[in-house]
């Protein structure tokens, strides 16, 4: 299928099929009354409006009517697929306790690995899908979904083969992330006996059972697995041939995010306690940093170090960590407002975290995250007078239509409706 996209008023994209790095993440091409041209799935042309027509026979035809565009969102740090609600603990923290206290008396993960073990894949899957096609309308094109409430062989495989489910069921692009080192369940004595049977057990399993491309994760922290265990973790997975990622310097800073640009991590996420060493030692490698300004705003919890990070010249990315208990948040504009409000980010900024960057985090930045001729069609049209104005409207339905390769998705109806008038007169 081919698709012409007419009379884009404003197109505003990061350039580039690597992370954006310091500076270089306030850099951002902008057109002005331009077309974009696409087939088979992939962008081909970028043009003045109307300056050309394609030479194909059959197309369809979209006046965009003078919207914004952009490349379409990318989240790099969801924990899809879970199962059940935590909402209690929701109550239990804005009364004084901690996460980790809650985490500590069963709640916290545990509380999700219960509610996973006892639910179907089928179970799982319509759980999750509800939030898969939330994303969709708010601009969402890629994300990332994480295992880690199995805690188990059997309740970790599940949780993958119900997420490469919801892949083949939705529009968008999944990338799955195996994350069996997010807890020390109640059935092991200690974090070194579990993660024997991650890696020994889990890692061959998963890998055996899905060929495909795949990063793992670990919780680098106190109370779960220190930096010497994390090592371990990641150096065995690396050696299997998975792409690395680790949840670092969350609640204390332990060195996860050095460890992790030590092995060549795509990514370290949180760092809200990240040292000076953390930063530029950040600064000088390949390996993104993943802010998760959500989970700090709903934790009530300080902001990770986003301005210095970036003026010392780190690649950033943003991301909502969507999950039942400590973000709950799916809504990429409420991100936006929050990186804007709470780590000083610019307009350029944000844009290029929430796209060329969170690809990069996900390794796809070849083919993802930008708009520029060769790339994969992912793009929003937004009914709105500047793109810098999506972190000022958070929550706010200004989202016209959803393009996803060779697929279009009208989501408020203006630009369909007129369309419509204009084709079927």
């Amino acid at each position: 299928m081919s698709i012409v996209i007419q009379n884009i008023g404003q197109l505003v994209t990061p350039i580039g099929s690597k992370a954006a790095h310091g500076p270089e993440m306030s850099v951002v091409k902008e057109w002005n009354d331009v077309d974009v041209w696409i087939r088979d799935g992939l962008i081909q042309k970028i043009l003045p409006t109307k300056s050309q027509t394609p030479p194909w026979k059959d197309y369809q035809l979209i006046d965009a009517r003078s919207a914004v565009a952009t490349p379409g969102i990318i989240d790099p740090h969801t924990h899809i697929p879970f199962f059940g609600f935590r909402h209690k603990e929701f109550y239990q923290r804005a009364q004084g306790k901690s996460y980790m206290e809650i985490m500590k008396s069963g709640g916290g993960i545990l509380n999700s690995t219960q509610q996973v073990r006892n639910a179907s894949i089928d179970e799982i899957v319509r759980f999750n899908l509800p939030f898969a096609r939330s994303m969709l309308h708010h601009g969402v094109t890629v994300f990332e979904g994480k295992s880690g409430y199995g805690l188990s062989t059997d309740a970790e495989i599940k949780q993958l083969y119900a997420l490469q489910r919801i892949d083949h069921m939705i529009p968008q692009k999944v990338c799955m992330t195996f994350l069996g080192a997010h807890a020390i369940p109640k059935e092991y004595l200690n974090a070194d006996e579990y993660l024997d049977a991650v890696i020994l057990e889990m890692l061959p399993e998963v890998l055996a059972r899905f060929p495909q491309r795949m990063c793992v994760d670990i919780f680098c922290e106190e109370g779960v697995f220190n930096l010497t265990q994390s090592r371990r973790f990641l150096e065995r997975a690396k050696e299997l041939g998975f792409d690395l990622k680790i949840h670092a310097e969350e609640i204390v800073f332990l060195g996860g995010s050095i460890l992790g640009c030590e092995l060549g991590a795509l990514s370290v996420e949180h760092l809200i306690q990240v040292s000076e060493a953390g930063i530029q030692t950040l600064s000088k490698s390949q390996t993104v940093a993943v802010l998760l300004p959500g989970t700090s705003f709903f934790l009530k919890k300080p902001f990770a170090p986003a301005r210095k990070l970036i003026d010392k010249g780190a690649a950033v990315a943003l991301a909502t960590d969507f999950n039942p208990g400590s973000c709950p948040i799916l809504a990429p504009s409420l991100i936006a407002n929050l990186a804007a409000n709470h780590f000083q980010m610019t307009s350029a900024e944000i844009l290029t975290a929430m796209t060329l960057n969170a690809s990069a985090a996900l390794g796809i930045s070849q083919s993802y995250g930008t708009v520029e001729e060769g790339k994969k069609a992912h793009l929003i049209l937004w009914d709105l007078p500047d793109y810098a104005a999506f972190p000022y409207l958070p929550g706010h339905d200004r989202i016209i239509m959803v393009f996803i390769e060779d697929q279009l998705f009208p989501v408020n109806g203006r630009i369909e409706a007129e369309n419509e008038r204009k084709n079927n007169p």
